[in-house]
C-alpha cells in the first residue's frame, strides 16, 4: 500500500468517526428510563417475590424498549464495556450499583430500615441517569478524539 492510500484511509476513518459522534446521542429522556428502570428494580427487593417477578419482565421489556429506541435514533448499538474512557464509566456504574444495592439490602434485611430498598432504589436511578449522560460524552470524546477533531 503506498503513502497516500494510507492516509486516504485513515481520512475516511476520521471522516467515520466523526459522524458517529455526531449521531451518537440518545434522545433526551433514555437516560432518565433507563435510571428508572434500574432504580425500580432495586426499590422492587422489598416487596412480595410475585410483584418481584413482574417487574423483572417490565424491566427486560424496558432494557428492549430501550435499545430498540436508540438504535432507531443513532441507527447503531454500542457495548458499554468498549474500550476507552467508557469502559472507566461502566465500570464505575456497576460499582455504585453493587455497593447501593449491598447496603440497601443488609439494611432492610439485617438491620430492619424498612424503606432501605426505595431509598436505594432512588439512589440507583440518580446514579444511573448521570452515569449514562456521562457514559454517551465520553463515547462521543472518544470518537472525536479518534477522528482528530
Amino acid at each position: 500500500m503506498t503513502d497516500p492510500d494510507t492516509s486516504r484511509m485513515l481520512a475516511e476513518v476520521r471522516a467515520a468517526n466523526a459522524e458517529l459522534a455526531k449521531r451518537a446521542v440518545a434522545p433526551i429522556w433514555y437516560h432518565p428510563a433507563l435510571g428508572l428502570l434500574a432504580g425500580g428494580y432495586v426499590a422492587i427487593q422489598a416487596a412480595p417475590i410475585p410483584a418481584q417477578l413482574v417487574y423483572f419482565a417490565v424491566f427486560l421489556l424496558g432494557l428492549a424498549g430501550l435499545v430498540y429506541a436508540y438504535r432507531r435514533k443513532t441507527g447503531m448499538w454500542v457495548s458499554g464495556l468498549r474500550a476507552g474512557r467508557t469502559r472507566w464509566v461502566a465500570a464505575a456504574l456497576a460499582v455504585a450499583m453493587v455497593a447501593t444495592f449491598g447496603i440497601a439490602a443488609w439494611l432492610e434485611r439485617r438491620v430492619g430500615i424498612h424503606g432501605a430498598f426505595l431509598v436505594g432504589g432512588v439512589v440507583i436511578a440518580v446514579i444511573t441517569t448521570v452515569q449514562g449522560f456521562v457514559w454517551e460524552a465520553a463515547f462521543r470524546r472518544d470518537l472525536r478524539e479518534d477522528a482528530g477533531l
